[in-house]
């Protein structure tokens, strides 16, 4: 039986973990699409690719240096890396010199679709091993172009086109399938860079301010101060409350931490938009679950800690119902989190900063320049 190599090569983090997720389902759906009894032998590597996004040249090189140096029949990379060409945002990349197919992980949005990374790479190889069986190995544009729609599917807001162009970086026709840089792509991309970024990562990071503010919050509850203002708050006001919560905890972490980047760290305004927008979504989806968290905990303690009868000493009957209990919890999570905000900021700055694209990057940088 004929053994057909196929190589992915993957930046670390998001890249890794989903490639690591379709390895083992990759040989049968391209089984499903080759006539041929081919044996298909996947291979893993991970790689830091490269170190700013903006810089796509030392990606592009990666890829030509991996298809010298092993005997792939197939070489894919996935990479984490926001690319764009000619102001458009490129989740498809494919080299016609070498047909090493590039994918960009962040194109594809929140939570990349497994099945969509799939199916991907498998359209890229039968389209790549189709090539090869023709006489005139050359690319046919319009083949190429035909591909468009088996990405969409993908792709149902922010349509795909594509478009054929000479990278002076390979040296190299390229077929590119893009989609534009308008809000939807941007809020896409950023979505996308978000999950790349691991906001659970960052709740697990947060445990020990979750325990510092469920500790201040529980014995808080003890006295009736807090009762009496979450009965009389409005329920625009506990809302404000959990906006400035949120927010201002957002923000502190971001200065605490040096988290905003700068244009002394990132050259192009385009990458400064992007980082400094994903590590903004990341934090606040991990605030987002980490208040969620908090409120059901206050909520238990709230149920345990405090019976109907020893409340009412202190509120009136009518006051004292199940919604008492729900905005109880609200209340104290939202109080508990301005105070726990300064608590971030004893947290270990550089595994915060690891959830970062503008600190990963350079991090990558460092390694690359050391080897």
């Amino acid at each position: 039986m004929t053994i057909r190599y196929v190589g992915i090569v993957a930046a670390p983090g998001a890249p890794d973990t989903i490639a690591r997720k379709i390895k083992k389902d990759l040989p049968d759906a391209l089984a499903g699409h080759f006539e041929e009894d081919f044996d298909w032998d996947v291979r893993i590597y991970v790689d830091p690719l490269t170190n700013y996004a903006e810089l796509t040249k030392e990606l592009f090189q990666k890829t030509d240096e991996y298809y010298g140096d092993n005997d792939w029949d197939y070489t894919i990379f996935i990479t984490d890396l926001p690319i764009y060409h000619n102001d458009h945002i490129t989740a498809v990349d494919i080299n016609h010199n070498t047909d090493v197919g590039v994918v960009s992980l962040p194109a594809y949005g929140w939570p990349p679709n497994k099945k969509g990374i799939l199916d991907t790479i498998v359209t890229l190889i039968t389209s790549v091993q189709a090539d090869s069986e023709k006489e005139n190995s050359r690319p046919n544009t319009d083949e190429r172009g035909s591909l468009a729609p088996a990405f969409n599917r993908y792709f149902r807001i922010n349509r795909l086109h594509y478009a054929r162009d000479y990278s002076e970086y390979t040296r190299s026709e390229h077929s590119i399938y893009q989609m534009k840089d308008n809000m939807r792509g941007y809020m896409r991309l950023i979505s996308g860079m978000s999950w790349a970024n691991n906001p659970f990562n960052m709740l697990s990071i947060l445990s020990g301010v979750v325990a510092l503010a469920f500790a201040t919050g529980t014995f808080s509850m003890i006295f009736s101060t807090m009762w009496n203002l979450s009965s009389v708050f409005p329920t625009w006001r506990l809302i404000a409350v959990t906006a400035l919560a949120v927010f201002g905890m957002l923000l502190w972490i971001i200065i605490s931490h040096d988290l905003w980047e700068t244009k002394k760290q990132e050259r192009q305004s385009r990458f400064l938009r992007l980082y400094n927008g994903a590590t903004v979504l990341t934090l606040f989806i991990s605030i987002i679950f980490y208040f969620a968290v908090l409120y059901m905990m206050f909520l238990a303690a709230g149920v345990v800690l405090l019976p109907p009868d020893f409340i009412l000493r202190n509120i009136g009957a009518e006051e004292v119902t199940i919604k008492f209990y729900f905005e109880l919890a609200w209340f104290a999570t939202s109080l508990t989190t301005v105070v726990s905000a300064i608590g971030t900021g004893f947290q270990n700055k550089s595994v915060i900063q690891e959830s970062t694209y503008g600190y990963r990057h350079r991090l990558r940088s460092q390694k690359i320049d050391s080897e």
